[in-house]
């Protein structure tokens, strides 16, 4: 199947920013020479893609002229003339959704190249950095490239930002590092031409008490008839199948389902061979028939792997994911087969909203515990040498604003802060990886499935206690198997 992974857009740079934002993306690209590249002019704009299986299948003229083009792994196939009458008929931007599910960015670019318009997907799963000064502007899905196009310095540094990245892991909001370097929201609209950058969001999924009366079997039953279509829908659209299993519930999930429509699967741990993970995985894989395979990581993967995570992420997100890189290199030699991941299947399903509303009662600055963080409010004031006091009560306003900001009862709220700081914009490495290398899918990144979680009450999410009565009542054999990560679960 034709797919875009990736693309950087230009307009306006000069000759040496233009140079430098090209190199880093060289950089970042020289690892999978496997992958396809191509560069449209588009008047005025200079638009890089990169993908496999013939890009340009990707790549739609409309009748006036403006090009489009689909980046990420969308779950399903949609002729293009379809989404071309959708967008004749949208008498504006906003009333153009997105007709796919999944990881998915569709850009417009106008026959002039003079305006750009992007939506992407609820979760906004695929990143997008942009900067823009007088006249001149980039976006690109490798924010080493944004920054390098400005020749950023420390100096350029925004300190709430880099509170929140040692604080968190990772940024909130459409914050960076940088103070002249954004990222594009979630589930949103965005435009760029000679007014100006501007953003609407959809909110396609919102949250609800649809189900807050409901009695709870039909919740069960629900909850399985809709992961489970969810999950089916692609696995049926491959012969064959990479999983990386752990023992948690997402992947697990995915396997039961699998195993119901005979789909071919491979599945994979990797760690030290008594670690629980590895240990349930292989359980999980036996009682369901699937071939597995411990994978042992090299002990100098983090010296291996640092440099070339460097020039895929940059300064996006905690240094903290190159084990995953390595897995991958180590699985080279298997049969060829895309991934499929339970990406924000946890926290959908109400993995720690429990901790996270008992967490927000008294924190401030943080968004969760993060047990990879060193840092702490009280550690940053005292080792930073520039006062930090400031940062820090902008991370407690920007945090607070962005939960005030979402609707919904406050379980949800913190749902959606969740989804849209720490899985948009760090847990993402772990799809947007396994897309390089293999190509991935991500089931859960499905609005109606979403829909229907957010519409839960947070006693049926505590615990996960509704997705561990799916597993008793229809994947028995996966329930008796223990959960390390989450003890109470099921069993």
């Amino acid at each position: 199947m034709s797919q875009i992974l990736g693309f950087t857009i230009t307009r306006g740079l000069s000759p040496q920013n233009s140079s430098s934002a090209f190199k880093a993306e060289d950089r970042a690209l020289s690892y999978f020479q496997h992958l396809e590249r191509s560069s449209l002019e588009i008047g005025g704009t200079t638009l890089h893609l990169w993908g496999r299986n013939s890009i340009s299948n990707c790549v739609h003229l409309m009748p006036d002229g403006s090009t489009l083009a689909l980046i990420g792994s969308p779950h399903h196939s949609i002729p293009w003339r379809e989404v071309q009458e959708k967008l004749l008929n949208a008498e504006r931007d906003e009333d153009f959704l997105l007709p796919w599910e999944g990881r998915v960015i569709l850009l417009r670019v106008d026959a002039q190249g003079d305006s750009w318009t992007l939506w992407n997907d609820w979760l906004g799963s695929m990143p997008v950095y942009h900067m823009e000064s007088s006249n001149r502007r980039i976006a690109s899905t490798l924010e080493p490239v944004t920054v390098a196009s400005a020749d950023l310095t420390p100096d350029d540094f925004f300190l709430p930002g880099l509170a929140s990245l040692l604080l968190n892991g990772h940024f909130i909001s459409d914050w960076t590092l940088y103070k002249d370097v954004k990222s594009i929201l979630p589930d949103s609209v965005t435009t760029w031409d000679d007014r100006g950058y501007r953003a609407s969001r959809f909110w396609s999924v919102q949250p609800s008490h649809d189900r807050w009366d409901s009695l709870w079997d039909d919740l069960v039953d629900e909850m399985h008839l809709l992961s489970q279509k969810a999950i089916a829908d692609i696995l049926k659209q491959h012969p064959r199948w990479a999983m990386p299993l752990s023992a948690g519930l997402d992947s697990r999930l995915i396997a039961g389902v699998a195993a119901d429509l005979g789909v071919e699967v491979r599945s994979y741990a990797w760690g030290s061979p008594d670690n629980t993970d590895v240990i349930y995985s292989r359980e999980i894989a036996k009682a369901l028939g699937f071939p597995w395979k411990h994978i042992n990581l090299p002990k100098d993967f983090l010296m291996k792997y640092t440099r070339r995570w460097f020039d895929m992420f940059g300064t996006a997100m905690h240094f903290q994911g190159m084990y995953l890189m390595s897995f991958l290199d180590e699985i080279q030699a298997e049969p060829p087969a895309p991934t499929i991941t339970g990406f924000i299947g946890d926290v959908l399903s109400g993995d720690a909203i429990n901790d996270s509303v008992r967490f927000q009662r008294t924190k401030r600055y943080q968004v969760n515990h993060e047990w990879y963080s060193d840092w702490d409010p009280s550690l940053l004031r005292s080792t930073m040498k520039r006062p930090m006091n400031d940062a820090l009560e902008e991370n407690a306003a920007n945090l607070r604003k962005e939960i005030d900001s979402y609707p919904g009862a406050n379980h949800q709220k913190l749902m959606y802060l969740e989804l849209w700081s720490r899985q948009r914009t760090f847990i993402n490495f772990l799809s947007t990886l396994k897309d390089y290398w293999r190509g991935v899918a991500t089931p859960f990144l499905d609005r109606t499935y979403a829909r229907f979680c957010f519409s839960l009450p947070m006693a049926v999410l505590d615990d996960r206690r509704l997705l561990g009565d799916v597993f008793r009542r229809h994947y028995g054999k996966l329930a008796v198997i223990p959960a390390p990560m989450a003890p109470n679960h099921i069993v």
